[in-house]
C-alpha cells in the first residue's frame, strides 16, 4: 500500500517539475522576445517593403536589412504578428518603399554570388552595367556610402578615402573610364551623374 502511494506521489511530483520547468522556459522566451522587440524599436530603422524568398514566397511588412549575426547576415521583418529574423541566404530580393514631398519611390536591393549582403541599386543602365551602395534605406537621390559599379558582371568598389564623397568617386570613375574631365558642378542631380554610366 505504501509503495502505491509513493509511486503516485512520485508521478505527481515529476509532472509538477515538468510543468513548472516548461512554464519557466516559456516565460524566459517571452522575456527575451520582449527585450529584443524593445531594442529593435529603439535602434533599428524599418521601411515599408516586400521581400521575395528563394522559394518565390512574397512577404510584406516593415523591413530592416543586413544585420550581422556572427558569420551571416539577416533581415528583420516586422508584421502585425511580430518580428521575424530571416537569413539573407533565404531571400532572393528585397524592395523598400519611401516617399518624399508626396512622391512615392521604390528601391531594389540585390545580393551577389560572392556576398550575402544586400546592395541598394542606385542606377541600372542594363543587366551588365549598374551602380550600387550599401545604404539600407530607400534611395532618395542621396548616397553617403561606398559606391560599387557592376561592370561586365564584376562588382567593383570605387570608394576613395581621400575624395570628398561618393559623388566625387563616381565622377572620378567616369573621368578615368571615358577620358573626360567632369567636375561636380557639371551635374545638378545625382541621377544626372549616374546616367553617364
Amino acid at each position: 500500500m505504501k509503495s502505491k502511494i509513493i509511486k503516485k506521489s512520485l508521478v505527481v511530483l515529476l509532472f509538477l517539475c515538468f510543468v513548472s520547468k516548461t512554464k519557466a522556459q516559456s516565460n524566459d522566451l517571452n522575456l527575451i522576445n520582449f527585450i529584443t522587440i524593445q531594442n529593435l524599436s529603439e535602434d533599428i530603422s524599418f521601411f515599408e517593403g516586400k521581400l521575395i524568398l528563394e522559394n518565390n514566397e512574397v512577404l510584406t511588412g516593415n523591413i530592416s536589412i543586413n544585420h550581422n549575426n556572427k558569420e551571416d547576415y539577416e533581415t528583420i521583418l516586422q508584421t502585425d504578428k511580430g518580428y521575424a529574423y530571416i537569413s539573407n541566404e533565404d531571400i532572393a530580393s528585397i524592395t523598400l518603399f519611401g516617399s518624399e514631398n508626396d512622391e512615392l519611390y521604390k528601391s531594389e536591393f540585390i545580393k551577389f554570388e560572392n556576398s550575402n549582403k544586400f546592395y541598394r541599386e542606385l542606377y541600372k543602365k542594363d543587366d551588365a552595367n549598374a551602380i550600387y551602395d550599401l545604404l539600407e534605406q530607400p534611395f532618395d537621390n542621396k548616397t553617403m556610402n561606398d559606391v560599387y559599379v557592376l561592370e561586365d558582371n564584376e562588382l567593383i568598389s570605387i570608394n576613395n578615402f581621400w575624395s570628398s564623397g561618393p559623388k566625387k568617386d563616381v565622377i572620378n570613375y567616369i573621368n578615368k573610364r571615358d577620358g573626360t574631365n567632369y567636375k561636380r558642378k557639371d551635374f545638378e542631380t545625382l541621377n544626372e551623374l549616374l546616367s553617364k554610366l
